[in-house]
């Protein structure tokens, strides 16, 4: 942004950050071309999907949607960080639920790989568009997920055009995914897992896929649950066999060190971090 330009969406900003509605118009019909500005990486209608200002405000997303702010990118965002009504509005309003406006992901893919279900629920209604079998595993759609995946656990199918790669949201890269039927079960079982579709992660572990299977850096589904803070699906896991003591390769740590790491203070983070330890005690 040149120096201009921030002096052009000074008013259009302040506007935004104390959530002046009536001042955000004034300042866009003034100025209706601050709208698209950057600040940093982000335009305002993409700024407002950063946690850091907390859930965002229909009524100032609406005025920049009005004034013709660009959606796309913005829908990728607020899949990432979990924000379902404004996935519905941006979607509403004509933003393409195809477009790989970051990252060259979709936002459903995006959500996805962030563990945010509820925007998941509401942008997979818009369909899969790059169908995948992980993508249908994450998104819980449990009729698509039988199509690829036998009952004995056979691949009936080729799994997609996209095989998630961490990298694309920031983690550091894997190796590349392989054509191991194996391997592609397991990727869909850990999705399935951290997403919390304990159906279909129930439907995969009865066809034969391996409840520790690490599809990335010797992750586990656990550990992936663990970070996302799904206790129920963590619990579960246990349950059903998964080991606590694996290590993973980025961290070189096992559940109990991932239940540390992640322990923010809440109460679901204490539940994990007790049910994790007792098993390791164990």
């Amino acid at each position: 942004m040149s120096e201009g330009d921030d002096e052009r969406i000074q008013a259009a900003l302040q506007a935004l950050l104390v959530e002046d509605v009536d001042g955000l118009r004034a300042a866009l019909e003034a100025d209706p071309g601050v709208v698209n500005l950057k600040i940093g990486n982000d335009t305002m209608l993409e700024l407002m999907t950063q946690p850091e200002g907390g859930p965002p405000s229909p009524e100032m997303a609406a005025v920049l949607i009005d004034a013709g702010a660009y959606l796309e990118r913005a829908l990728n965002l607020a899949g990432c960080w979990n924000l379902a009504s404004l996935c519905a509005q941006l979607l509403a309003a004509g933003a393409d639920p195809a477009a790989r406006a970051d990252a060259g992901i979709t936002p459903l893919e995006s959500a996805a790989m962030h563990s945010s279900t509820e925007a998941a629920d509401v942008l997979v209604a818009h369909g899969l568009h790059r169908p995948s079998l992980w993508l249908a595993a994450a998104a819980g759609l449990l009729p698509e997920v039988r199509d690829w995946v036998g009952p004995d656990g056979s691949l009936r199918t080729d799994p997609g055009p996209y095989r998630p790669g961490w990298a694309d949201v920031g983690r550091p890269a894997g190796a590349p995914p392989t054509d191991d039927p194996a391997q592609i079960v397991g990727e869909a079982f850990v999705f399935a897992a951290l997403n919390n579709r304990r159906d279909v992660v129930d439907y995969l572990l009865d066809a034969g896929a391996d409840i520790d299977a690490r599809p990335y850096q010797n992750t586990t589904a656990l550990h992936f649950a663990i970070q996302f803070q799904r206790a129920e699906m963590v619990r579960h896991l246990l349950d059903r066999g998964a080991a606590a003591t694996i290590k993973d390769a980025n961290f070189g740590s096992d559940a109990s060190g991932w239940a540390q790491a992640c322990d923010d203070g809440s109460e679901t983070a204490a539940s994990i971090r007790t049910m994790v330890g007792t098993v390791r005690a164990d």
